[in-house]
């Protein structure tokens, strides 16, 4: 019996993981409507893109610090809940605008900004309340089980939505999200994680302050923690400043259809679900941190094939299809190689602030990256500002050669907390 089939048998990560499975599918079919909705159906500018991408990922930035304590304080099953409803209510608002007529780009950000900021709450909650259904030995396990159903998902989903915009409008997509979004939320509902509501005296006795700065301490004083972030802060960095031109760059610059721009995204997420069934043996052949070191290094190599496409037009297509599958092969590598090692070096009472801290800083980078991106793009052209991500993507590698801990294999026994 492998490991994974062993978590399914944990009836609340079976509910949670179901419900999982019907999120991500409502992601994918909405963060592929959303480039083939702003481009091709109300002509959005490289700016106006970047803009999207930077509310889409804004969230940690504006609320990230004061939703762990908050998290710390809540049931976490009831934040996964609600976060999953107001997806719902903002992603409905798009095809009822499109069949009203009044779509326009600035709903399409405010929609983007309200989604972010959910995602907030339903990242921290979810990494909060893995530890709390299951032993943190076993996060790992969980969070490769949940990989390899995103990287499945992904694997199907991007293809189907774009042969369906060959026969409905790309907004109309955006329903099938909605109810998926419901599903989720009526799954996460049943979710019994063994928590109970913090009293009013637990909450009322507590400095609101002390325990953002309690996460902050923790984050930066941790040094695998601290070598985290610093990689992830920097890859989404160069991901930021990536995502906002790559689809003008794809749609309009080398001119790829939309369906043919969803099969690619297709075949990248098929390498994603390769590395998300090879990658736990590898996991545990390897060591998680020499495998987190060799992934980190794949990254730079896919992202320099996109400008390459504009070099040489005639492999457009190959150049993006191979960007694609090295990438998706690398972020799910090496998201195996560090799955709960979060969990396994912070003690319990601060995973939810620890985790926002993190958050704060690496999904921040995004936005900022976005926005330099857009910026850039008006000024010296999209194809270098996607030369630009790749050098900001090769340092993520460098850091990790840099590190004491290249040395180790495996996480050492001594980092790790129980409680």
């Amino acid at each position: 019996m492998t490991a994974a089939p062993e978590v399914l048998r944990e009836p609340g990560f079976r509910r949670l993981w179901l419900a999982n499975a019907f999120r991500d599918s409502a992601g994918q079919v909405s963060s592929f409507a959303l480039p083939v909705t702003a481009v091709t159906l109300l002509h959005a500018s490289a700016f106006q893109m970047s803009l999207i991408v930077v509310f889409s990922r804004v969230g940690f930035v504006l609320i990230g610090l004061p939703a762990g304590v908050w998290i710390d304080r809540w049931v976490k099953r009831d934040v996964l809940m609600w976060a999953d409803i107001a997806y719902f209510v903002s992603l409905a608002t798009i095809p009822i605008a499109y069949v009203a007529g009044v779509l326009t780009v600035p709903q399409l950000i405010a929609v983007a900004l309200v989604m972010s900021v959910a995602n907030v709450f339903f990242s921290i909650a979810h990494t909060s309340i893995l530890p709390l259904i299951l032993p943190k030995r076993r996060v790992a396990d969980a969070r490769a089980r949940l990989q390899t159903s995103e990287s499945a998902i992904q694997a199907s989903s991007p293809g189907v939505a774009g042969v369906l915009t060959t026969v409905v409008a790309a907004p109309l997509l955006y329903a099938a999200s909605t109810i998926f979004h419901l599903v989720s939320a009526v799954l996460i509902r049943s979710v019994d994680a063994h928590e109970k509501p913090k009293s009013r005296d637990e909450i009322e006795g507590r400095d609101f302050r002390r325990e953002v700065r309690e996460g902050v301490a923790v984050t930066f004083r941790q040094p695998l923690l601290r070598l985290l972030v610093g990689q992830v802060a920097f890859h989404n960095f160069g991901i930021g400043l990536m995502a906002s031109v790559v689809a003008v760059f794809i749609l309009r610059t080398l001119g790829i259809s939309p369906w043919l721009f969803g099969v690619l995204s297709t075949v990248g997420a098929v390498a994603g679900l390769v590395a998300s069934v090879a990658c736990p043996p590898l996991r545990r052949r390897l060591g998680e941190v020499r495998m987190t070191l060799i992934f980190s290094g794949f990254a730079p190599f896919a992202v320099l094939c996109i400008p390459l496409a504009g070099v040489h037009h005639g492999l457009a297509v190959a150049f993006i299809a191979v960007a694609e599958v090295v990438l998706s092969f690398a972020g799910v590598g090496r998201s195996v190689a560090a799955a709960g090692l979060r969990a396994r070096v912070t003690p319990n009472r601060y995973l939810s602030r620890v985790s926002a801290a993190s958050g704060v800083i690496t999904q921040g980078a995004t936005p900022l990256g976005a926005l330099l991106g857009g910026l850039l793009a008006t000024s010296v052209g999209v194809t270098n500002v996607l030369w630009l991500s790749v050098a900001v993507i090769a340092v993520p590698l460098v850091l990790m050669l840099r590190s004491p801990i290249r040395s180790h294999r495996r996480l050492p026994p001594e980092w790790e907390v129980e409680d």
